[in-house]
């Protein structure tokens, strides 16, 4: 006892703290030193989690014999596993106040201190073309010079040495060397750490495995690799989005050959498919905040007419939508266009207005739809309105489109730090395929921030105009409300009165701004306020507010939210469901 107190003269004991994970036998911990409680908290977690005393208390078939040799083993334990977080030499003493009570009291020392790194890097990396990387690898070392000193971040450390280059043009790097000596008596470390480029690899050629029903020629304007360019495991990635995408393939995977390189050190690359069946059929049910109960039936031909073309068509029968829609998908050509053709039958019922529209359309794709994507298209539209059940109308317009979506997120599924801008214009050029020249402009922005590691801000702000002719039909008309764009009013309530029916005005402003306080990894609750509205006229515009509460759950395939809405402008409270993130 008179060691232990002479080491620790100027430490304190922290609060002791029981583990009761037995029926009968218990422990009691409690550590002297004069380190801050935010730096021993994590011991606790360590002593409580891992020890192998606790673990044979949790065994029924627990005797006194057991016990007692377990105490005699058991600060052993405590100085390896305290050993783990940079705690060296440490003493404990055992006490049993109770048969079934044992007592230990551990003194600490120092925090052990990274004292010198010795960090070699050999290879080709070492040639004037990659001094670039080499520096970025020197300075990327995570366990610097009087950086406290764990188990966990020295394997960090070293993995993220290493993946650093692995990543990059040198995937046959290898640590060579690691050491790390300590000295117990210093509570200091001195790192010695070697690291083997190998040869920067450059891309070869591109071979397909398991193609059933289509030809590698139909997918290589698919490849994003280009022969020749440097090896980047992000690339591979990007390969892979790009064959997913196509909607014809259950899995694919890309496999560079770095452990069998031909001259000049190049690197073929294998792609595995695994076709999704060439036609399926789905039925589904389900239910909506916006438009009520659904039944859908849909139809998909992967191969139609066996030139590769991809056909989704579905009928979708809801309460308040009913549609047939079809889309032939063209796989992308040598300079990466992306055509589709498109029809679609639609009728809605809302706010006493009833709308039939078919349209019959043309567009075309480029760029990266995770990055940013651009498109043009053509579109012929027939419109069938009712108003109030009383007057009605035949509508029609071509228009062309021109539109550009951007996205710039941390994870595209359930992001938390980011931005996704979408816009639009939609122009009808001829007034005889048109009851009129309009321009309708429309543009949205979405920002997610992470305000501290729990708490999250989410942000919306959406933004339309129709100028020009009179007579627009109401599909190219804007409305507001529901689960996407004002909570606490019903889908598509907000815009402009006729009679006893809403219909659609020829200007849109609505936005959002909400926190998120995440209690779990999974569980968080919302608090948000909408406002927004459409009207004819920028003069006539009245923003329409709700606000309330909600509660999120980040599920495996992408965010669910359930909020409460107060309405301002109806006084009335509503209930919305949302399933990820509207792009």
């Amino acid at each position: 006892m008179a060691l232990l107190l002479s080491m620790n003269a100027l430490a304190q004991d922290t609060p002791s703290f029981e583990v009761n994970t037995g029926a009968i036998y218990k422990t009691r911990f409690s550590l002297v030193t004069d380190a801050p409680a935010a730096q021993t908290d994590p011991l606790r977690a360590l002593l409580e989690t891992h020890l192998t005393l606790h673990e044979a208390m949790q065994n029924p078939r627990m005797n006194d014999s057991e016990w007692r040799r377990l105490l005699q083993k058991t600060p052993r334990d405590i100085a390896d596993l305290l050993a783990t977080a940079g705690y060296f030499n440490t003493k404990t003493q055992v006490y049993q106040p109770a048969a079934h009570l044992a007592e230990f009291r551990v003194a600490l020392p120092p925090q052990a201190i990274v004292s010198d790194v010795a960090l070699t890097i050999t290879g080709e990396i070492q040639q004037p073309e990659h001094q670039t990387m080499y520096a970025a690898t020197q300075t990327g070392w995570s366990l610097p010079v009087n950086s406290p000193f764990t188990q966990q971040a020295w394997s960090a450390a070293k993995r993220g040495l290493l993946s650093t280059l692995l990543r990059a043009e040198f995937p046959n790097a290898k640590i060579t060397r690691s050491q790390a000596m300590v000295n117990p008596q210093t509570q200091q470390v001195q790192i010695t750490i070697a690291l083997a480029s190998g040869p920067a690899v450059r891309i070869g050629q591109v071979h397909f495995h398991g193609l059933q029903h289509y030809q590698a020629s139909q997918l290589r304007p698919l490849n994003t690799l280009s022969t020749g360019a440097p090896y980047r495991q992000a690339d591979l990635l990007t390969l892979q989005n790009s064959l997913m995408s196509s909607g014809k393939f259950r899995a694919v995977e890309v496999a560079a050959n770095t452990d069998a390189l031909q001259a000049d050190h190049i690197a073929d690359v294998d792609v595995t498919v695994h076709e999704l069946e060439q036609k399926s059929i789905r039925f589904g049910v389900g239910a909506s905040t916006n438009t009520g109960a659904r039944i859908v039936f849909n139809y998909t031909d992967r191969d139609l007419f066996d030139r590769g073309l991809l056909w989704d068509s579905s009928i979708r029968l809801e309460q308040r939508l009913q549609a047939a829609t079809s889309n032939i998908g063209f796989l992308t050509d040598e300079k990466g266009y992306r055509d589709s053709i498109q029809n679609s039958v639609t009728r809605t019922d809302l706010e006493g207005q009833i709308t039939t529209a078919v349209q019959n359309g043309v567009r075309r794709y480029w760029g990266q739809p995770s990055v940013f994507e651009q498109f043009i298209g053509a579109n012929l539209l027939y419109e069938f309105l009712t108003v109030d059940g009383e007057s009605s109308q035949f509508n029609k317009a071509a228009t062309l489109a021109y539109g550009l979506n951007m996205r710039k997120l941390d994870n595209t599924l359930a992001p938390t730090k980011g931005w996704i801008f979408n816009t639009q214009f939609q122009f009808a050029p001829l007034d005889r395929l048109s009851d009129g020249r309009f321009l309708q402009s429309q543009a949205r922005i979405q920002g997610f921030y992470p305000l501290t590691a729990s708490t999250q801000w989410l942000g919306r702000l959406e933004v339309g105009a129709v100028t020009g002719a009179s007579s627009v039909p109401a599909t190219y008309l804007f409305r507001a409300g529901g689960d996407q764009s004002v909570r606490g009013y019903a889908f598509q309530s907000l815009g402009v009165k006729e009679a006893d029916a809403t219909i659609g005005g020829r200007v849109l402003l609505t936005g959002s701004s909400e926190i998120v306080q995440w209690l779990t990894a999974s569980w968080g609750a919302a608090m948000f306020v909408d406002f927004g509205n459409a009207a004819n006229r920028w003069k006539d515009y009245e923003p329409a507010l709700g606000y309330g509460l909600g509660v999120r759950w980040r599920s495996p395939i992408g965010p669910v939210g359930v909020d409460i809405a107060y309405g301002e402008k109806t006084d009335d409270y509503r209930l919305h469901f949302n399933l990820g993130v509207n792009f």
